[in-house]
C-alpha cells in the first residue's frame, strides 16, 4: 500500500527501454518481469495507463497480452441493453478482443461473433453464482455504490465437454464499490476448482487481489492533501467435502456456490482486517508522529513548576556565593 500527496509523476519516456528491440533481443519472461518492476514503482492509482504505454513500448502481441494478464487494474463498469441497462464489470477475464461478455445476457459488448462462452451446464451454474454473490455484495457493500459480476469457464481439457461440476472449472468474482469522491475498493476473486474425488473431496484455489484507492481531501485548502493507493494480493487453498446424496448437476452445483461462497467471505474479511489495522493504523500512526495540529510545548505544569523552582534555586544559590565575597 503507498501512501501519497499528489505530485507530478515522472515521464515513462525516463525509463530506459527501446520499441522493437525489447522484444527482439530479449526473452518474453524478461521482458515481463521488467514491466513488473517499473510498474511496482510507479503510482498505483495509474497503473492503466502506466500498463498502455509500456505494451505501445512492445512490440510482441503475445508479450502484451501476457502482461495484461499479470497486472490487475481497476474494474469498469458497463450496461447490459439486453438486460433491462443491468450494470456488469469489464475485465480480463470476461475479454475477447475488445469486447466484454455480460453474465446477464451472455452476450458481448462491442457485438461479437463466436465469442467464447461456457458450456450450458456451466452457464446456468454462472446465472446462479451471479444472483448469490449479488447478495453478498449488497449486504457488505450496499446496493446503491457497488457493482458485481461472475464469470466461469471450462477448464481447457474439458473445453467443449459437458461440465456438471464434476471435473472441475475455473471462475472470477469480482467486486467494485465507488463513492462520488473517485474512493473505490475492487475485489478480485480467481478460483480453480478440481475435481471431485473419491469420498467427495474437492480442491479450490484462490487468488485474491484488492485494489483501493482512498482520497482524503482538504476542505479549507480545497485541495487533494493524502491518497492512500495500493493492492494487496493472497493465495489460498481450502479442502471442501461435496455431499454425493444427490448428484445432479443442479445440486452439485449449489454446493461450489456455498463452497466457493464460504471461502471468499473468509479471505476478504481476513485481508480487509488486515489492511486496516496494519497498512492504514500504521500510516495514521506514522503521520501523527510527523505532523501534530498543536505544535506548542506540551509539558505539566508539575514538571514546569519543578524547573521554575530549580532555576529559582540556582539563581538564589549564586546570589549567596556573591554577597559572601
Amino acid at each position: 500500500v503507498i501512501i501519497s500527496t499528489s505530485r507530478p509523476q515522472l515521464p515513462l519516456r525516463t525509463v530506459a527501454i527501446s520499441s522493437p528491440i525489447l522484444s527482439a533481443m530479449t526473452s518474453s519472461s524478461t521482458v515481463i518481469k521488467s514491466c513488473l518492476d517499473i510498474l511496482r514503482r510507479l503510482d498505483p492509482a495509474e497503473t492503466e495507463k502506466h500498463l498502455e504505454n509500456l505494451t505501445n513500448l512492445i512490440s510482441n502481441d503475445d508479450i502484451s497480452d501476457e502482461l495484461y494478464q499479470r497486472v490487475d487494474v481497476p474494474l469498469i463498469v458497463l450496461k447490459d441493453v439486453n438486460a433491462d441497462d443491468r450494470k456488469f464489470l469489464a475485465c480480463d477475464h470476461n475479454r475477447d478482443g475488445d469486447s466484454h461478455r455480460s453474465p446477464w445476457s451472455n452476450t458481448y459488448f462491442p457485438q461479437l461473433q463466436d465469442g467464447f462462452c461456457p458450456s450450458e451446464h456451466l452457464r446456468q451454474l454462472e446465472l446462479h453464482a451471479n444472483e448469490v454473490f449479488d447478495v453478498y455484495r449488497e449486504l457488505y457493500f450496499g446496493k446503491l455504490t457497488s457493482v458485481s459480476s461472475v464469470y466461469l469457464w471450462d477448464k481447457e481439457a474439458n473445453n467443449g465437454a459437458n461440465n456438471n461440476g464434476m471435473v472441475g472449472f475455473s471462475g472470477a468474482f469480482l467486486i467494485q464499490n465507488k463513492v462520488d469522491n473517485g474512493s473505490y475498493w475492487n475485489s478480485i476473486h480467481v478460483v480453480d476448482v478440481g475435481r471431485i474425488e473419491r469420498g467427495g473431496m474437492c480442491q479450490y484455489k484462490l487468488t485474491t487481489t484488492i485494489l483501493i484507492y482512498v482520497s482524503l481531501s482538504d476542505s479549507e485548502l480545497g485541495m487533494e492533501s493524502t491518497r492512500i493507493t495500493g493492492s494487496l494480493v493472497r493465495q489460498n487453498d481450502r479442502e471442501c467435502k461435496i455431499s454425493s446424496h444427490d448428484s445432479s448437476s443442479s445440486s452439485i452445483g449449489s454446493q461450489h456456490i456455498v463452497n466457493i461462497g464460504k471461502f471468499i467471505e473468509d479471505v476478504e474479511t481476513e485481508m480487509r482486517k488486515e489492511m486496516d489495522s496494519l497498512y492504514i493504523q500504521k500510516t495514521k500512526n506514522v503521520v501523527d508522529m510527523i505532523r501534530k495540529d498543536n505544535m506548542k510545548p506540551t509539558q505539566g505544569q508539575e514538571h514546569t513548576r519543578v524547573l521554575n523552582e530549580a532555576v529559582l534555586a540556582m539563581a538564589m544559590n549564586r546570589k549567596t556565593k556573591l554577597s559572601g565575597k
